[in-house]
């Protein structure tokens, strides 16, 4: 399977990448019928980074006053045309301490489309954070040297993801 198709976030990770409620990504999912995510053996929609660039998509258009009906429209015409919605790499800081976990996230995050970052030291990471100026941050919010980071990471705008849900992701993928 492609690497940009592949089911890989939970409606909760899209959401919060997105800034968008669970509940608005299932009515959108609902109403429009355009960008419609794979089932888990569980029942729960996972979504690929092609369809986290079409509803980004969908939220940009929103954002510059369009109504959500009319960036859906405008979405279907451009899938129809065969457009893809790679947005810019996204620069990823994964900061965490647990032995491996980096290399299980990378794994999960860190192909095309994205630049990934690996810090095992939260002050580091703190004191450079003018120079990494990370897109999204998975930490490893349930250490207690990373919840300054995590704050600082959400003052400056950068959306915090907690690395334990992305490691049961990633642990989950097929080799």
């Amino acid at each position: 399977m492609a690497e940009r198709v592949r089911p890989l976030f939970t409606i909760g990770a899209v959401a919060r990448m997105l800034g968008l409620s669970p509940a608005t990504i299932r009515t959108w999912e609902t109403r429009y019928r355009l960008v419609v995510p794979e089932r888990s053996s569980g029942g729960q929609r996972l979504y690929s980074r092609e369809q986290v660039d079409q509803l980004r998509f969908v939220c940009d258009e929103i954002g510059s006053g369009r109504r959500p009906a009319e960036a859906h429209r405008l979405l279907r015409e451009r899938v129809a045309g065969g457009e893809t919605f790679a947005s810019p790499q996204v620069r990823v800081l994964l900061a965490e301490s647990k032995f491996g976990a980096a290399a299980l996230l990378r794994r999960l995050v860190g192909a095309e489309g994205f630049e990934v970052l690996l810090t095992n030291d939260p002050e580091e990471a703190t004191r450079n954070l003018d120079d990494l100026a990370p897109t999204v941050a998975v930490v490893d919010v349930e250490d207690a040297g990373y919840a300054e980071l995590a704050r600082e990471l959400r003052e400056r705008g950068a959306t915090v993801l907690p690395a334990h849900g992305l490691l049961a992701q990633a642990r989950s993928l097929p080799s």
